[in-house]
């Protein structure tokens, strides 16, 4: 595991140098203080000095009206968070691209749809309340560990840092035209106090949060409750999130990731016609096809039997698109997806008179972060063996479900009217998205990926 860092942080520093960047160790910049390794058997249980954070009681919310959130606390200074945003982001790039090749191995055929930045912000909150084996695990899975530790001793992070830093990648796109916003709901047993460092975490992550206590020893009511919630608090967007619900619940966790973002150059919607889409080489659909011609930045990698186009949407954020070619499988595509493999397309975009066919589509997904950590090899990371005593006043609290529901709308909109030129223009290449594709939406200030996503069948949500 080490190594394996070592190297993943020797190749980001020779990227950073390329790029005239002084490059600085992550661990440097999220240290928790001075404070140095700690054995696993020497971390004695430091637990907060109050676990003094109660929950509303869900039952004490009318339906119609949730009740306020808790909202987000203000980050660090500008310059603070550009370096420490800017490290993160690729941190987080890896990690969110070794658990889409999971998924995208697990599921070979259908749309995926997956957020690196929420993934990597559900690890680091409940990191602030793990405690010996599980603190250290999870801090070798976000990559955040000192050069000079032992394989038995850590240094601990600090993982308000690492929040402010990933909550500024999502306030680099907030905006009138595009729009990212992150929800959290945290559902725990009756009786339960949260330390206030968890809550603070909470926070830091989130856009709005919602903590309520709930009776789970009648799970069939507790499931009915906080599904309405979440529904009420969700501009009836996310429905029927939790199920199977058991009696010893002791916490759910869930978040939510709506991304609507405006072309900068807008689609004309009377060009849009209903035309087919293969979702594979004998099955078709009749889906919305947007149509543009224009300027964009493309390249043809014949090396990997792809073509990858930028499409830039109103503020930083872009969509990275990926159509394979010559016959090649997009499964094989995903599968060599690594955040060098980005870097390489992204070096290698021309500018280029391009019409482009795009469907229309808006889906969303859920994805149960345990399933996924099972999915790379850490089936026990968040299970029944885990520790986080320095979560909440309950010895043993086992951490039941962490469910991401993602929400990704595409549409003609943009924030630019796109004009024809009357002058002579080169012939463009045509390049029709009518078969399945990957695509990465990307912050353009930083690199960090956002969201990645498969599309077998645009009209499928």
């Amino acid at each position: 595991m080490h190594n394996t860092l070592k190297t993943l942080f020797f190749l980001s520093c020779i990227s950073l140098v390329a790029s005239n960047r002084v490059y600085v160790h992550p661990f440097n910049l999220f240290a928790y203080g001075n404070s140095s390794c700690e054995t696993v058997e020497g971390q004695d249980e430091k637990l907060p000095d109050k676990m003094t954070f109660v929950p509303t009681p869900i039952e004490l919310q009318n339906g119609s009206e949730p009740g306020s959130p808790i909202q987000r606390g203000s980050s660090g200074t500008k310059q603070e968070v550009t370096q420490h945003t800017y490290v993160l982001a690729g941190l987080q790039n890896m990690l969110g691209l070794r658990m889409y090749s999971a998924m995208s191995k697990q599921k070979k055929t259908g749309n995926i749809l997956f957020s690196p930045v929420n993934s990597f912000g559900t690890l680091v909150t409940l990191y602030l309340g793990a405690s010996k084996h599980t603190a250290t695990r999870l801090q070798h899975l976000i990559g955040i560990v000192k050069e000079t530790d032992k394989e038995n001793c850590t240094s601990p992070i600090d993982g308000h840092k690492v929040l402010h830093a990933l909550q500024n990648i999502n306030s680099l796109i907030d905006g009138s035209s595009d729009e990212l916003t992150t929800v959290v709901w945290t559902f725990l047993n009756t009786g339960i106090k949260l330390s206030e460092e968890f809550v603070k975490g909470i926070q830091d992550f989130s856009d709005h949060s919602y903590l309520r206590a709930v009776h789970f020893s009648n799970p069939q009511h507790a499931e009915s409750l906080v599904n309405s919630f979440v529904e009420a608090t969700s501009s009836r967007k996310v429905k029927s999130l939790f199920n199977a619900i058991d009696s010893s619940t002791d916490l759910l966790f869930a978040s939510y990731v709506h991304f609507k973002g405006k072309w900068k150059k807008a689609f004309e919607p009377h060009l849009t016609e209903m035309q087919e889409f293969w979702t594979d080489d004998t099955t078709k659909v009749a889906v919305p096809l947007m149509s543009q011609s224009g300027v964009f930045q493309y390249f043809s990698d014949k090396n990997r039997n792809c073509i990858v186009i930028k499409l830039p949407f109103s503020k930083k954020a872009y969509m990275l698109l990926v159509l394979s070619i010559k016959g090649t499988d997009l499964n094989h595509i995903e599968a060599l997806l690594t955040s060098d493999v980005i870097s390489e397309w992204q070096h290698n975009l021309k500018k280029g008179f391009v019409h482009l066919s795009l469907p229309k589509f808006s889906m969303g997904t859920v994805s149960d972060l345990k399933e996924i950590l099972t999915n790379i090899k850490l089936p026990d990371l968040l299970g029944k063996s885990s520790d986080f005593t320095k979560l909440s006043n309950k010895e043993h609290l086992t951490i039941d479900k962490v469910l991401n529901k993602v929400i990704f709308e595409v549409t003609e909109e943009g924030s630019e009217n796109h004009a024809d030129s009357q002058d002579s223009i080169p012939t463009p290449l045509e390049l029709k998205i009518n078969k399945p594709f990957f695509f990465a939406v990307v912050e353009g200030n930083s690199d960090a990926l956002l969201l990645l996503g498969r599309i077998t069948n645009p009209s499928s949500n």
